[in-house]
Formats: structure tokens, sequence, C-alpha cells
């Protein structure tokens, strides 16, 4: 296999990832503002919708910040997009100026508040900013959101190789993990076309 097309490889697999972690992003994204407009479940502690809510804020917030981090361990998923969607850099560059200048504070949030419990006063000064700027902070995420269902509708006809990688890629993990990967999630969650797989690991 040559250099180009493993790369080609690479990318797509980690495009699989991504789009696992976008679904969860989809889902608190859609939980908090159901929480937020309605009741909250059935609890002894006599929380509101809304306390359910900012709990679920968090967690999105932190979910989206792993998936638009930029750092040698993260996903990275501008330079994903740039290499799977190279006519669309521009776009990519927009929705990343529209994060960055909240960028320094997405992170600390993360880090700080969402998956890691920091002393209390880098915890609340962590949290501060997200509060006092809802409106940037909300355009940042919605801005990564459009692109992200936009790219999502495009991949059948632009990435016409990303279901059958998909499919060696989970037979892979089969074979090296003996384990039974469950494709009908992948169908449900729109990875893989709602038909019948071509492969599997039995």
């Amino acid at each position: 296999m040559k250099g180009g097309q493993r790369m080609r490889k690479a990318a797509l697999r980690r495009y699989m990832v991504y789009r696992m972690k976008l679904l969860e992003l989809y889902h608190l994204h859609l939980l908090h503002k159901a929480l937020a407009e309605g009741d909250a479940p059935n609890n002894e502690m006599g929380q509101n919708g809304r306390d359910f809510a900012e709990t679920v804020r968090t967690a999105a917030l932190s979910w989206f910040v792993t998936l638009v981090d930029k750092s040698r361990d993260g996903l990275n998923v501008f330079d994903l997009w740039r290499s799977l969607f190279p006519k669309d850099r521009a776009k990519v560059d927009a929705v990343w100026a529209a994060i960055e200048p909240q960028w320094k504070y997405l992170r600390d949030f993360r880090n700080k508040v969402g998956f890691h419990a920091a002393e209390p006063l880098n915890y609340y000064r962590a949290q501060a900013h997200i509060f006092e700027h809802p409106q940037e902070i909300e355009k940042a995420v919605e801005a990564f959101l459009t692109l992200a269902d936009e790219f999502r509708k495009r991949e059948e006809k632009e990435l016409p190789d990303f279901v059958p990688e998909v499919e060696e890629c989970l037979l892979d993990v089969e074979c090296a993990l003996s384990i039974r990967v469950d494709r009908p999630w992948f169908k449900r969650a729109l990875i893989l076309p709602r038909g019948n797989w071509r492969r599997s690991f039995s």
C-alpha cells in the first residue's frame, strides 16, 4: 500500500471514531435542550429539568471540546475535515475562527470542570468565563454542528470509500480482539447503511 493510500485509510478510520463521538454530542445537545424545556426524571432530590440540564450542559460542552481539540492527543477534527473535504477548507477555517477566541476558556472548562475536578478557585474561574459569555460559546458550538451536519449529509456522495473502510475496520477489530461489534448500532448511527453489512467476524 502506497503512502497516500495509507494516509487515506487512517483518515477514514479516524473519521469513523469522530462520527461515533459526534453522535454522542448530538445526544447530549438534544438532551440538554429537552431537559431545559421540560420536566426532570423522577428524583428524591427535588431537582427540576433545568437542574438536570446544567449537568448535561457540562458534559456536552466537554464532549464538544474533545472533538475540536487540536492538541497532539486530541481528535483534531479540523485536519481530518480538511483531508477528507479538501474543497471546503475555507468553511473549516471559518468554523475554527469562530471557536479560536474562546478556545483557551473552553479547554480550561473541560479540563477543570468537565472531565477533571480542579480545586475550588480554579474550578469556578474556569466556569465563570463560560457563564459570562454564553452567546459567544453558543455561536462557536452552533458553527461546528452546522458544518458537521453538512459533511455528514455529503458522506455518501463525497466519501464513497468510507463505508467499505468502516466494514474493514470493524472486521479488523473483531479479529484482533476476538469480539463481535454491534453493527446494528452503526446502522442506527447512520455510519453503516441500513441494509445488510457485507463483512463480519463470527
